[in-house]
């Protein structure tokens, strides 16, 4: 039976006066986080980061900075580890779970894998510092790393598509509770969203345990909000050697969810 385990799970907050920093200065705090996650890695464990086979960076509103050449997205790891990297945008929010879906069918041979969630203003669009749709944003930097065991097949684990008809939190709700039957799912790990959003996620899932909705103090943190809630939570309740679902839902519809195990040992930290 095949495994998503997730053996680390990083986040750094990024505060308001981030927006005060040039540009230069932008780069070299998210290039020194990166670096701060990735040697964290394994820490005191018989792994770390240099096994990785690919570490992916995704974001939903950094790729405007990158295509700019403001930041170069080459130049934000560490090249001694010679982990291959690569960079995508195009599912917003729920770019990790096209990248799991991604290692799984084109990289069998690679067991360990690294995952980043960027979303850094550092261009200070006021389109992404709060907005309608979503509330008010947060920003910061999540970094993944997982086990993958690929006996059998990754579509029970791993849910992609996009939200059809004119109300995608509704259908992500109706995603979601199918998921949660699928999986057998008893805990669920979802976006933050305003209260007008969630509300029908939520309640249509009262009968999964669902992870904190952290949007009152984190805003919507784009496709990090999932990893929040279980880092946070992780301190209070022991979830090690548990599945839980995470998800995510993107401003255009796609959306991911993944049954994961957590790991027996798994190293979490807010920093």
């Amino acid at each position: 039976m095949p495994k998503i385990i997730l053996k680390d799970a990083f986040y750094s907050p990024f505060s308001e006066e981030f927006a005060d920093k040039s540009i230069e200065q932008s780069a070299e705090q998210i290039r020194a986080v990166i670096r701060q996650h990735t040697q964290s890695i394994g820490a005191d464990r018989d792994y770390s980061y240099s096994d990785a086979g690919h570490h992916y960076l995704c974001s939903t509103m950094m790729d405007s900075v990158f295509s700019a050449g403001a930041i170069a997205s080459g130049n934000l790891l560490e090249s001694d580890a010679l982990v291959s990297q690569s960079f995508t945008h195009a599912y917003e929010c729920a770019c990790w779970g096209y990248c799991l879906r991604y290692h799984f069918e084109h990289k069998p041979h690679q067991p360990l894998l690294a995952i980043s969630i960027l979303d850094i203003n550092s261009m200070e669009m006021k389109y992404w510092s709060e907005n309608e749709q979503w509330g008010k944003s947060g920003f910061g930097i999540t970094t993944l790393f997982f086990e993958i065991q690929q006996e059998g097949d990754a579509a029970d684990l791993l849910h992609t598509g996009v939200a059809s008809g004119g109300n995608n939190i509704i259908s992500f709700a109706s995603f979601a509770k199918q998921v949660a039957r699928k999986c057998q799912a008893s805990t669920l790990s979802l976006p933050f969203f305003p209260e007008s959003m969630s509300f029908p996620v939520r309640r249509s899932l009262k009968d999964v345990a669902l992870l904190s909705d952290g949007h009152a103090h984190y805003g919507h943190a784009f496709g990090s909000d999932p990893w929040i809630a279980f880092i946070n939570d992780h301190q209070q309740q022991d979830f090690a050697d548990q599945n839980i679902v995470f998800g995510s839902l993107a401003l255009r519809g796609y959306y991911c969810f993944a049954d994961v195990s957590v790991a027996v040992n798994v190293h979490t930290r807010h920093f």
